[in-house]
């Protein structure tokens, strides 16, 4: 679990925000929940629903090119980033 992205990810999870929009390599996004990731070998993969194609797509997470967090439908993602934001201090701040 060398990769950036995992890192990342485990840490949001940890602090009790396991879903995500990750950033993948041919410029679109997708949402993801963490329990819709696998590890294969000591690769961690998303597993992505593609509707078009009518396949799951199996992405590493190390070849995402970014992370971020959806705020809630109907929710201004300026006032949801003080709530990702107190969750993370809440986990990772120093006691």
């Amino acid at each position: 679990m060398d990769d950036i992205i995992t890192q990342i990810w485990s840490g949001l999870r940890e602090a009790g925000l396991p879903e995500v929009m990750l950033y993948l390599p041919d410029n679109t996004a997708s949402r993801c929940h963490w329990d819709d990731t696998a590890l294969i070998g000591n690769v961690r993969v998303a597993l992505l629903a593609d509707q078009e194609r009518k396949i799951v797509r199996l992405i590493p997470l190390e070849s995402c090119t970014g992370i971020g967090i959806a705020s809630p439908k109907g929710v201004d993602p300026m006032n949801h980033r003080g709530l990702v934001q107190s969750k993370l201090r809440e986990r990772f701040s120093p006691k």
